[in-house]
């Protein structure tokens, strides 16, 4: 059964506004060959490729180029793992097309800790205009992974399980970097958990989070044989997507600007215009593909599709780029129920992390509601892909 994307029991009064009723078929009706065509978002998509009666198609996202990057060579798998993350750090592996796509590089290695870094490019904005809080999360997934990587043996895979993160400060974007240093803080034979801090220009701390891995038994790597040196990749004729220029400047929505005069929307009003065809999005979703598809007073339902361009390291979607998205659902949903002029701040965010995605273009839902409405809204936030549960989030945001 596919999941629904809006629950039958809604706030009273609320209407929803939604791109498609459901995504998919319930299990009572014919299931389709394709369970998003002919929803509204399936006709985004198909304009943004296929140009209609001859006319130019609208300019791609950078989510829906060609993707540039590759995943790491199993043979890494015959280093220990801290020679692992020095040959990430020298480019004796390849970088992940999630990075060639953000931008995020291990820039140091040493016995139990890490530190990458990821430039604070206007790609990064959320809403608010401001750096998006899952943006810290995205970077300290990559770098608390890769602290435990660096006490590994050989042969030994590790899994995500959860990874929360608090947001300490807003920051305007761009200019400067983000810098994550993360350590190792308990191994054993079966877990991992490791902390990370991630400052801003002047060093200032944006975020710190926290996150917890399962470890594989060691298996034989002694068939895997010497590590080859990296394909090159065609020499491109642009800038990774990253660094370019956004092509039209980011719509800042009035009730995301803290409206004291009372005449802009309120917050289920300024998500609903985003849902709309060509409504107002953050440079963020259109780096990552994600958009609103439905809201209703506290609660909201995202899309991101499961682009080959989030591909982490070892080739699944990146949890850090997941946690974004449940990020995006959990703080919106308590939007959704904000009065006009209401400031909002998002304060933290925690994932657990239930089974890889492939990153196989198919679409990820993340439906966010709000569990707890006052000054302090808590939401959860559920992902589903390919009709099975995926992640599970919660988050708290503060209005006013």
């Amino acid at each position: 059964m596919r999941p629904r994307v809006l629950a039958k029991e809604k706030v009273a009064g609320s209407t929803p506004v939604s791109r498609s009723t459901e995504i998919g078929a319930a299990s009572s009706a014919p299931r389709p060959a394709d369970p998003v065509r002919g929803s509204r978002v399936s006709a985004y998509l198909e304009a943004s490729v296929t140009p209609r009666g001859g006319a130019a198609a609208p300019e791609l996202e950078p989510w829906q180029e060609p993707v540039r990057g590759s995943t790491a060579d199993v043979a890494a798998l015959d280093l220990p793992g801290i020679e692992q993350a020095r040959a990430m750090r020298d480019g004796r592996l390849p970088l992940p097309s999630s990075a060639r796509l953000t931008g995020r590089r291990l820039v140091e290695v040493g016995d139990g800790w890490v530190v990458f870094s990821m430039p604070l490019s206007p790609w990064l904005a959320g809403p608010k205009g401001t750096l998006h809080p899952g943006a810290l999360a995205l970077l300290g997934d990559s770098a608390m992974t890769g602290a435990i990587i660096t006490t590994l043996g050989r042969g030994v895979l590790l899994t995500t399980a959860e990874l929360s993160m608090s947001f300490m400060a807003e920051m305007p974007v761009p200019g400067g970097e983000l810098v994550a240093r993360a350590s190792v803080v308990s191994r054993d034979g079966r877990h991992g958990l490791a902390t990370a801090e991630i400052r801003g220009p002047g060093a200032r701390l944006l975020g710190f989070g926290s996150s917890r891995v399962f470890l594989e038994p060691p298996f034989d790597t002694s068939s895997l044989g010497p590590l080859p040196a990296p394909t090159p990749e065609p020499e491109q004729t642009t800038p990774d997507p990253w660094a370019r220029p956004i092509p039209v400047a980011p719509v800042r929505s009035e009730f995301a600007s803290g409206d004291e005069a009372g005449d802009g929307p309120n917050g289920l009003a300024a998500l609903a215009a985003s849902v709309e065809e060509g409504g107002p999005r953050p440079p963020i979703d259109r780096l990552l593909g994600i958009r609103v598809v439905q809201v209703a007073v506290g609660e909201v339902v995202f899309a991101m599709h499961a682009s080959p361009w989030l591909a982490n390291e070892f080739g699944s979607v990146s949890g850090g780029v997941l946690a974004v998205l449940a990020q995006s659902a959990t703080s919106a949903s308590g939007q959704s129920a904000a009065r006009v002029g209401r400031p909002f701040r998002a304060l933290d965010v925690k994932v657990n992390f239930l089974r890889p995605v492939v990153p196989d273009g198919s679409e990820i839902l993340a439906t966010g509601r709000v569990l707890h409405r006052g000054r302090l809204s808590v939401a959860n936030s559920h992902l589903h892909h390919r009709g099975k549960l995926v992640a599970l989030a919660t988050g708290s945001t503060v209005l006013g």
